[in-house]
């Protein structure tokens, strides 16, 4: 029995050896590993040992910010994350998509040179008819004043004057664009139109441009030039390739599904409203004319050029403020219109008849963003976001009161959009 014991433990101790040496045995084995890879002839892995294709990848997954303060870290990333490929790479990933912001452009007509442009404190995911989105931010950045022209996959244009300018809320980075030159645009007049738009046939950004004159006695458009610049290394102004009939563009331009395609409502005659559409990547124009039934007139009061569910449409609201009944005229082919007659809510709406309005946004959801035009400047001023598929209010909007804005608040012009994209695009002319 005590032979028996004493091999026992002779067994567990063997035992105990064993593992204590298969664990010093790993220990070791992992030091060895660690100082391997710090030891001056190792040759120890980093990103420029990751293939450029994987690191793109990589950094595509990133937020917008990590990925800018990242351009610092070498020539090499700079480069990268400068390059066309990866914004592109950038923008269709989900990281460049963010909650929808709200963003407005305040403008004062008398001095252009004042404005504010605002966006929401906090965002809201819920579209009943109690979400409120309040503006009371003010977005900073040197050089943002003037006309608004529009925004752009993350990037917006503003013109003052002959000017335009080019900015990335994202990077907050600016480029100004060469000046506007045409024997039409005098001192006296302003008529200067554009819009900013992205050609995805050649990926090029660009900037259309229109001026006119109209005949002083019939307020007849006689002359119109159409010049067009692409944004990039040595940008220059050059006369489009197609030609259209003299006009002068009342509205900024609206994308349908083929986002190449641009349509902006304008004038041709003192009382004759028509569609133009612009194709950005071949550069040509097209008249389409109106329903003569309808008796379209443009004004913010009255009409707005719209996009219906991807469908071009025309908003006539005349008899709102009387009866609470607009027109919706649908293009259903070029020239083919159809007509949907809807009642709005005005009493829901914080609206009561004979109240005078305008339509300060639109966009492809279907959604028409109103604002009372006559509004004590000491109180908020209210915007109702109205989805005219399912015919209710969806959101509503406050602007914090204009005095704070710093000057008088019934010569403002107003843009109102929604910001839900950033962009990494590096800028440059």
């Amino acid at each position: 029995m005590g032979r028996f014991s004493f091999l026992l433990a002779a067994v567990k101790g063997l035992r105990k050896k064993k593992k204590k040496k298969k664990v010093r045995s790993k220990a070791d084995d992992f030091e060895r590993r660690r100082r391997a890879m710090v030891e001056p002839d190792s040759k120890p892995i980093s990103f420029d040992d990751i293939p450029e294709d994987l690191l793109m990848k990589i950094l595509a997954k990133l937020q917008a910010k990590h990925v800018t303060r990242l351009m610092g870290v070498s020539q090499l990333w700079y480069s990268l994350i400068a390059s066309r490929y990866f914004t592109k790479l950038f923008l269709e990933s989900p990281a460049s998509a963010k909650r929808p912001r709200m963003l407005m452009s305040l403008v004062d007509k008398a001095d252009k040179r004042q404005y504010k442009f605002l966006t929401s404190s906090s965002t809201h995911d819920d579209l009943s008819d109690t979400s409120v989105c309040v503006l009371d931010q003010v977005l900073n950045m040197p050089g943002l004043g003037g006309d608004f022209v529009n925004p752009l996959r993350g990037l917006i244009c503003v013109r003052l004057r002959r000017s335009l300018r080019i900015f990335n809320l994202t990077t907050r980075q600016r480029v100004t664009l060469p000046v506007i030159r045409s024997r039409l645009v005098t001192e006296a007049n302003d008529n200067i139109w554009n819009s900013f738009l992205h050609d995805s046939v050649h990926d090029e950004y660009k900037v259309l441009s229109t001026v006119w004159e109209v005949s002083e006695d019939e307020g007849r458009v006689v002359r119109s030039e159409h010049q067009v610049l692409v944004l990039g290394p040595g940008a220059s102004w050059r006369n489009t390739q197609g030609r259209i009939y003299p006009h002068r563009p009342y509205s900024s331009g609206i994308p349908l599904n083929d986002v190449d395609v641009l349509y902006y409502a304008a004038w041709i005659d003192k009382n004759v409203s028509v569609v133009i559409s612009f194709d950005s990547a071949s550069e040509d124009f097209n008249m389409i004319e109106l329903p003569i039934e309808a008796g379209i007139i443009w004004h913010a009061t009255c009409a707005s050029l719209m996009n219906y569910g991807g469908k071009l449409a025309v908003f006539e609201c005349s008899r709102l403020p009387s009866n609470g009944s607009v027109d919706l005229w649908v293009m259903e082919d070029v020239g083919k219109w159809s007509k949907k007659t809807l009642v709005l809510p005005l009493s829901l709406m914080n609206f009561v008849h004979g109240d005078e309005f305008s339509m300060v946004g639109m966009n492809h959801r279907c959604l028409v963003m109103f604002v009372k035009t006559m509004v004590i400047p000491t109180e908020p001023r209210p915007f109702i976001h109205y989805d005219l598929e399912t015919n209710k209010i969806i959101r509503r909007s406050e602007i914090s009161p204009l005095p704070r804005l710093g000057f008088f608040g019934f010569s403002l012009q107003m843009a109102l959009w929604q910001d839900d994209i950033e962009n990494i695009m590096y800028l440059e002319t």
